[in-house]
């Protein structure tokens, strides 16, 4: 990256002084190592990290139904998400990300929900890679117990708790390995099976025996999951080079390759192997055992491995400095913001969220996606309404990424992917709308408890 010339820099010093007085770390304890070429895989790994875990997509929803809202949804969820993301960490590239953004512009009761959405999210989400990684190891195994495959889930998440704890230019530098080694495969895979990609089938648009509302309302959840994580990088702004302007810059370039990651696969699986109800997590590598032999349905094995374990990897760093950003704020125990003398990495924050991923990682794939992606929703719709307030309530902070098309590009930026998830979340089951009307109302109850409990004997 360019030095930034001397008056971007006078523009960031002034909006430093600008801002609110978040406790927010000095620059010296957490050490800002993260490069371009780190920055771009992370970003990569965070908000897609290849086509795992599509394939129990295909199965709850159908193949008809797949294909139309991976083309709805990264128009009208993908790209507002990016571009909210670009612009407010380009205005407020500080520790916390979403947090601040939120606390910034409505203070400190909505900025402790989204914090705190965003974390309990956390809870399913990390979980969920860990327990990827342990079904991508049954092709090995078809036998595997229940409780080996939570084995090979909490060696995931202790390993990477320790490689976090070690610092993000190691998680970058891991990062950058695992995104050649991950999708090299299905290069090959899509590359040998493109042949047969006429023959998809596209019916039917809705499983028998479910109902469209039920369909909708599964896929977008499931499809607002996999096309996410565009802000999560925003969480350690302070430990990322040039951050006011390379996380925009990083958003903007991986987002085609994350709709070629997610479409192309499938479009090749589906062609190959056609009956898509007996899909289920781990599937591609039998996909491409079929197209490439024993040795090219390893590989795919082992990149699901790897892929999930890079999710992990980079959901932790993002995740845990909520927690860290909250406990500076005083809305968590101080022990929380401990940093690491020797790694300059928030430590504690890191540990303790690695001990509650561990408990969340005995549950399965698809019941964690829809929990999690309901108590998700509601963080980023704070994310979205900040963007509006902040445009107008804060218009002197520096924003080298602004979202396109004017007011009216803002408005549709706000209302289109606000819409989409208030459908997906009221348009399901009621056992899934109860579910996670309960995790969201654990945000107003924490806040109480913590500011009662916990910021007076911290004052």
């Amino acid at each position: 990256m360019k030095p930034e010339s001397p008056a971007l820099s006078t523009s960031a010093q002034s909006t430093a002084i600008a801002l609110p007085a978040p406790a927010i770390p000095s620059p010296v304890s957490l050490k800002r190592s993260l490069g371009w070429k780190s920055l771009l895989c992370v970003v990569y790994v965070t908000v897609c990290s290849g086509p795992f875990g599509l394939e129990e997509f295909v199965t709850a929803v159908g193949p008809g139904m797949v294909l139309l809202l991976l083309l709805i949804i990264p128009i009208l969820w993908g790209l507002p998400l990016l571009f909210m993301s670009a612009e407010l960490s380009s205005a407020l590239p500080v520790e916390g990300g979403l947090y601040r953004w939120v606390k910034t512009a409505f203070g400190d009761f909505w900025g402790f929900q989204a914090g705190w959405w965003w974390w309990i999210s956390s809870f399913l989400d990390c979980a969920i890679y860990a327990v990827l990684v342990a079904d991508y190891f049954t092709f090995f195994n078809p036998e595997m117990s229940k409780l080996t495959h939570w084995g090979i889930a909490l060696a995931v998440i202790w390993f990477f708790t320790l490689l976090n704890i070690r610092g993000v230019e190691l998680v970058g530098t891991s990062s950058i390995l695992f995104v050649l080694f991950m999708t090299l495969p299905f290069i090959v895979m899509i590359l040998l099976g493109a042949p047969k990609v006429a023959d998809i089938p596209l019916t039917p648009l809705v499983p028998e025996g479910k109902s469209l509302s039920s369909v909708l309302s599964t896929g977008l959840l499931m499809g607002i999951w996999f096309i996410s994580g565009f802000e999560g990088v925003g969480t350690a702004a302070e430990e990322i080079k040039n951050s006011d302007r390379a996380i925009a810059r990083a958003l903007l370039l991986i987002f085609p390759l994350v709709l070629a990651s997610y479409g192309l696969p499938i479009l090749v699986g589906l062609a190959v192997d056609p009956n898509w109800q007996s899909w289920e997590s781990g599937h591609f590598a039998k996909i491409a055992e079929k197209i490439g032999g024993p040795f090219l349905g390893g590989w795919v094995s082992i990149a699901g491995v790897i892929a999930n374990m890079a999710l992990f990897s980079t959901w932790l760093l993002s995740y845990s400095r909520l927690p860290f950003a909250m406990a500076h704020d005083g809305y968590l125990p101080k022990d929380i913001t401990r940093i690491s003398p020797k790694y300059g990495t928030p430590v504690t924050a890191i540990v303790l969220s690695g001990m509650i991923y561990s408990i969340f990682a005995w549950g399965d794939f698809q019941s964690l996606v829809i929990i999690n992606i309901w108590v998700i929703l509601c963080g980023i719709f704070l994310e979205f309404l900040a963007l509006a307030k902040l445009r107008f309530s804060r218009p002197e902070l520096p924003r080298y990424f602004r979202v396109p098309g004017g007011k009216v590009g803002l408005w549709l930026t706000v209302m289109c992917p606000v819409s989409v998830g208030l459908f997906a979340m009221f348009a399901g089951e009621s056992k899934e709308i109860i579910a996670g009307s309960v995790a969201v109302a654990t945000g107003p109850i924490a806040f109480w408890l913590c500011k009662k409990f916990v910021k007076l004997r911290n004052a």
